[in-house]
């Protein structure tokens, strides 16, 4: 399958082995203005950095008057001359909106509550739902399309629409979700964010010249990116700057895969190569050339091996020697997407309607999923307690009486998305006719041409329902608090770029 192979062993030996109703747009339950976004220069300007005093919250970057913005505040300017803090603002291209503030007014006013008696405040924002996990799919039509999933006593899935919007003038092709973060790809070469749990859209990203192919997340705190420019670029999504543009591929990108360590990262492209990458450098650390297009790449759940998806079968890998330890091949049937679900198991899916489960140590197939009426586009997983019953699930994760379920969900460009426990998928066929399982606990026409998909557990019921107890006669000082966090905010922010002015002058 391979020629030409380069081993990866030394670039890794420090590496570590109730809803809201359907059809709403999600911009109409913001309360909020317009968001910001990202501005991409031009390659022969000067990127220049400028921020804003009283930011509320880290905005990324924008797209049209924001950049006008060009200090902290009028009484801390930085000094302009061949300062370190000047010379390394001047690498940058990072540009903050200015805060959006409810009211103006003087900063001396100030908003307090005064309560009587002991009582606990709920946090839960208006209009929030208490789902077990939320399902989000990007379609041909530029629609992003969010689904609300419940559990019912039964061990069945209620799927409900929670929002439906135009997201892209193009095409959609990529999704991720890292913590409440959602960002999305499109072929109109911009990625959008929103965040999740406040139900707002924070802006774009302008850095590729062409389709964004491929996003990945590493935890909540940062995001690479895949495109047809054959770059991958790392972003910090504290404030969304692009950290690093990690230049190699000769064509598309076509996949990412971060390892579980964070540190590196694989990428597979049209130009027929697998790079690695060390994300703590920024930097290649090696590349193997491939007999054929690689099409997707995963790394298992331990980070001890990776497999490659090719148009009709599928290699895996040993992280070490960078060897193809064994070859899945389904048949005559083309590849579309695949999954690890744990180390030992490869969730396929195909152009023939069939999602098919391979034992990833024999290569045998395990059982096939019998459900889509057309091919198989997008497949995710996601693990989440069986509580129906429980109004949040912070306080029974981890009990040992509480069911924890694997969810598998799967769509087929004709836009419908099954849902199938993955604890009955994987269990052993008692004969050739359980080999095929129809029974899925979910499903959910979205009427649509679905192209991707993402999944993650539901942010107030997984994450518990926060509530605070305020004293008798105690004040709460909204804006006192905030004014006291954005001080402290920004100083961090000064202190982080002092330190990083004199690492780029080492």
């Amino acid at each position: 399958m391979d020629k030409n192979k380069k081993p990866l062993k030394s670039a890794l030996t420090k590496a570590t082995a109730a809803p809201i109703a359907a059809a709403k747009p999600l911009k109409s339950a913001l309360k909020k203005k317009a968001p910001t976004s990202t501005v991409k220069t031009a390659s022969t300007t000067k990127r220049k950095h400028t921020t804003t005093t009283n930011q509320t919250n880290k905005r990324p970057k924008t797209e049209s008057s924001s950049s006008s913005s060009s200090s902290k505040n009028n009484n801390s300017k930085k000094p302009t001359g061949g300062s370190k803090a000047n010379r390394a603002a001047s690498k940058r291209v990072t540009t903050y909106a200015p805060p959006q503030t409810k009211k103006n007014i003087p900063s001396t006013q100030v908003k307090q509550t005064v309560v009587n008696k002991s009582k606990k405040i709920p946090v839960v924002p208006e209009g929030a739902t208490l789902e077990d996990f939320r399902i989000v799919a990007g379609t041909y039509e530029n629609i992003l399309y969010g689904l609300d999933a419940y559990w019912n006593e039964d061990m069945t899935l209620r799927l409900s629409p929670i929002f439906i919007f135009a997201a892209h003038i193009g095409c959609i092709k990529s999704l991720a979700i890292g913590g409440h973060f959602l960002a999305s790809g499109s072929t109109d070469e911009k990625i959008q964010l929103y965040d999740l749990k406040r139900r707002k859209e924070l802006g774009a990203l302008l850095q590729h010249q062409g389709t964004i192919t491929s996003l990945s997340f590493h935890s909540r705190t940062h995001m690479l990116s895949g495109s047809d420019d054959g770059k991958v670029c790392v972003w910090r999504s504290k404030d969304w700057e692009c950290l690093k543009i990690m230049k190699g591929h000769q064509a598309t990108v076509r996949s990412i895969a971060i390892h579980p360590s964070g540190k590196i990262a694989l990428s597979v492209s049209a130009d027929r190569s697998v790079r690695l990458w060390n994300l703590l450098l920024g930097k290649q650390a090696s590349m193997t050339k491939l007999q054929s297009e690689g099409l997707k790449v995963a790394w298992n759940p331990s980070g001890t091996g990776y497999s490659i998806m090719f148009d009709q079968e599928i290699g895996i890998y040993d992280m070490i020697t960078a060897k193809c330890i064994r070859t899945i091949n389904p048949g005559k049937t083309r590849l579309n997407t695949m999954t690890y679900y744990q180390d030992n198991y490869l969730v396929v899916g195909n152009e023939d309607k069939m999602v098919r489960i391979y034992n990833t140590t024999t290569g045998d197939l395990v059982k096939t999923l019998v459900g889509h009426a057309t091919r198989i586009k997008a497949l995710d997983l996601v693990n989440v307690p069986f509580t129906p019953e429980e109004i949040s699930n912070r306080d029974f994760v981890g009990r040992p009486e509480t069911k924890m379920v694997d969810v598998l969900i799967s769509v087929s460009s004709d836009g419908t998305i099954l849902a199938w426990n993955l604890e009955d998928v994987v269990a052993p066929a008692s004969s050739a006719e359980t080999m095929n399982m129809r029974n899925h606990i979910g499903e959910h026409k979205t009427d649509m041409r679905v192209t991707c998909l993402s999944v993650r557990k539901g942010i107030w019921k997984n994450v518990g329902v926060e509530t605070s107890t305020l004293d008798d006669g105690q004040v709460e000082d909204e804006d006192a608090e905030n004014d006291e966090d954005n001080s402290n905010e920004n100083k961090n922010d000064d202190e982080e770029d002092e330190e990083q002015d004199e690492e780029d002058d080492e």
